[in-house]
C-alpha cells in the first residue's frame, strides 16, 4: 500500500534541486574532495561507486528498496544486473518512473506490504534501512533471498550521547546489532563511513542558513507586521511544535560535529545462512 507524500520526501527532492544532483542520498568526501555545494555530485558518485564495489560477484537479481528517483536502479541497470524498486512514496516513484521508464519493475508499496514470487541475489538498503523496523526488515529480507543471497545496508544508525540531538533518525546501533545476533545472517563486512558521510551535514547547515532561516524569518516578520493577531494565537496554540522547529532547524546543531557525536553510519554486508536452524527469530 503506497503512503502518502510527505513533506520529508518533498525536502528531500528540493534539497537535490539546490545541490544539483540526481541522488537522494549522502555523499562519501574522500581523497580530499573539499566539502562544497559544486563537489556534491561528485561525492555522491564516490558513494554510488563505493556501494557497487561491495556487491558479490555471484549476484545478477537485485531487489532496491526505497529506490528514492531511481539513479541508483538506473546505474546498476546499466551494469548489467535485474533489478526490481519498491517505493512507498507516490511522488518518488513517479520520478523513477520518468527516469527507468514505464515498463521498469517499480512496486508503489512498502517494503512491509511488498509481496512477490521472486527471489532476489541482493537486496539493497540506501538509506532506506532506518524507516523499516529492523525485526519486520530482516526476516522479510531472509525470506525474499535466494539461495546464498545477500543484504546490503548502507545508513546512519543511533549512537549513545551524553547531549541532546537536533538530528532524529536512525535505529539504535546497539538493539540493532543485538537482534542481528538472533538472525540467520553472517556479516561478510561492516565498515563505518561516519568520518567520510559527516561532512554532508554542514551542506545542510549551510542549505539551511542560505534558505530555510530567511525564509523563516520574512514569514514571521509578515505575520507579526500584518495578522499580528494570527500570529500571537499561532504562537501560543504552537508554541511546543515551534520550539521543536526552531531546535531541530535553527540551533545551528545540523553539522558534521553533531553527526559524528550522535550517529554512526554504515555499510553492512550480510549473507543468507542456509543452515537447518537459520530460521528467522522473533
Amino acid at each position: 500500500m503506497a503512503g502518502k507524500v510527505s513533506s520529508k520526501e518533498l525536502g528531500l527532492i528540493l534539497g537535490a534541486r539546490l545541490l544539483k544532483t540526481e541522488d537522494l542520498h549522502y555523499g562519501l568526501w574522500s581523497d580530499g574532495l573539499e566539502v562544497t555545494v559544486a563537489n556534491m555530485p561528485q561525492a555522491q558518485d564516490n558513494y554510488s561507486a563505493f556501494l557497487m564495489e561491495h556487491i558479490p560477484g555471484h549476484v545478477k537479481t537485485i531487489l532496491d528498496v526505497g529506490c528514492g528517483t531511481g539513479h541508483l536502479a538506473q546505474l546498476l541497470t546499466e551494469r548489467g544486473y535485474r533489478v526490481e524498486c519498491i517505493s512507498p512514496s507516490p511522488e518518488l516513484a513517479r520520478h523513477a518512473r520518468e527516469r527507468l521508464g514505464e515498463e521498469f519493475p517499480i512496486h508503489l508499496t512498502t517494503y512491509e506490504a511488498f509481496q512477490t514470487g521472486n527471489r532476489f541475489d541482493l537486496i539493497l538498503f540506501s538509506e532506506s534501512f532506518q524507516y523499516i523496523p529492523f525485526r519486520e526488515s530482516l526476516p522479510k529480507s531472509h525470506a525474499l533471498l535466494s539461495e546464498g543471497g545477500a543484504v546490503l545496508i548502507a545508513d546512519f544508525f543511533r549512537i549513545e550521547a551524553d547531549t541532546p540531538s537536533a538530528l532524529r533518525g536512525g535505529h539504535d546501533l546497539k538493539r540493532f546489532m543485538a537482534y542481528l545476533e538472533t538472525q540467520p545472517f553472517a556479516i561478510v563486512s561492516d565498515e563505518d563511513l561516519t568520518p567520510l558521510t559527516a561532512p554532508n551535514m554542514d551542506l545542510v547547515e549551510q542549505l539551511i542558513t542560505d534558505y530555510g532561516q530567511p525564509i523563516w524569518e520574512t514569514m514571521g516578520y509578515y505575520l507579526r507586521s500584518n495578522r499580528p493577531w494570527l500570529a500571537r494565537i499561532g504562537g501560543w496554540l504552537f508554541r511546543k511544535k515551534l520550539e521543536k522547529l526552531r531546535f531541530k532547524y535553527f540551533s545551528r546543531q545540523r553539522n558534521a560535529e553533531t553527526f559524528a557525536r550522535h550517529k554512526s553510519y554504515r555499510c553492512l554486508l550480510l549473507k543468507k545462512k542456509e543452515s537447518a536452524d537459520g530460521m528467522a527469530g522473533s
